[in-house]
C-alpha cells in the first residue's frame, strides 16, 4: 500500500485476504507492505477488525474457522513461533485457541523485514506480515523478494503509482485495491516458484489444445 491508499479498503481486504478460510487459501494476502510512518495506524486498525471476528465452524458461517488438521496447527505453530525468535513483533495472537477444534487465533506479526523467514515464506493460516518501508523502490524489492510469485496487490489512488508497481510486481495475478479482485473471467496462475499455466479465462482453454507443427522444407530451385 502506498500513502495515499483507502485504509477502509486495505482493512477490508486483509480480512478477505488472509483471516477467510483460516489462511488457508494459496493466494491468501500473508504479506502486507506498508509505509514504515503508516504502520501504527495499520496495524490499531486491523486489530480492531479482528475484535469483532466471530470464531466458529465455517457451517455457522463464522468469520475466523479451523485449520484442516492437527498436522496444519503443528506447521502453523512453528511458524509463528520462528517469526518470534526472529525479532518480529506480536501484535496479537500467536496461540491456539481453547477450544475443540484446530483453531488459532488471529495473529498480527509487524516490524518484519526481508531478511526474515516469516517473511518470505507463506504460513499457509491465519496469520498476517506487516512489512514497513521507508521507500517505493524498497516496497518494490519486499514484494519481489520471494520465490513465489502467484498474487501480489497494490492499494493505491494514483494512477501513475498503480501503474508502475503493476509493470514491475512479479506475479501472475496483480489485485489493485482489492484482495481477488476479478472473476472467473480473468486467468489465474503463478510466476517463479509459483508455477507456470493458467486457469480460468482463455488461457485456460489452452491447457486442453494440441499444437501440431508441419515443417516443409520447399525447394530451392
Amino acid at each position: 500500500m502506498t500513502v495515499d491508499a483507502d485504509l477502509n479498503k486495505v482493512v477490508d481486504s486483509v480480512f478477505w485476504g488472509i483471516f477467510f478460510n483460516a489462511g488457508q487459501v494459496c493466494s491468501a494476502m500473508s504479506r502486507l507492505i506498508v509505509p514504515r510512518a503508516m504502520q501504527a495506524k495499520i496495524v490499531a486498525l486491523i486489530l480492531a477488525k479482528i475484535d469483532a471476528l466471530s470464531i466458529g465452524d465455517g457451517l455457522s458461517d463464522c468469520d475466523v474457522t479451523p485449520l484442516i488438521s492437527q498436522l496444519q496447527v503443528d506447521r502453523v505453530m512453528a511458524k509463528i513461533e520462528q517469526g518470534i525468535r526472529e525479532g518480529a513483533t506480536l501484535k496479537c495472537g500467536g496461540v491456539r485457541l481453547n477450544r475443540d477444534g484446530f483453531f488459532i487465533a488471529p495473529t498480527v506479526f509487524a516490524d518484519v523485514d526481508g531478511d526474515m523467514e516469516i517473511g518470505r515464506e507463506e504460513v499457509f493460516g491465519p496469520v498476517l506480515v506487516i512489512q514497513p518501508y521507508d521507500t517505493e523502490a524498497e516496497a518494490l524489492a519486499l514484494a519481489n523478494g520471494t520465490e513465489y510469485g502467484l498474487c501480489a496487490g497494490v492499494f493505491s489512488q494514483d494512477i501513475d503509482k498503480i501503474g508502475w508497481f503493476t509493470d514491475r510486481l512479479i506475479a501472475g495475478q496483480i489485485y489493485v485495491n482489492e484482495w481477488y479482485a476479478g472473476g472467473i473471467e480473468t486467468p489465474f496462475g503463478g510466476m517463479k516458484m509459483s508455477g507456470s499455466g493458467r486457469d480460468k479465462g482463455h488461457e485456460a482453454i489452452y491447457n486442453y489444445l494440441q499444437t501440431k507443427n508441419v515443417a516443409i522444407k520447399l525447394s530451392s530451385s
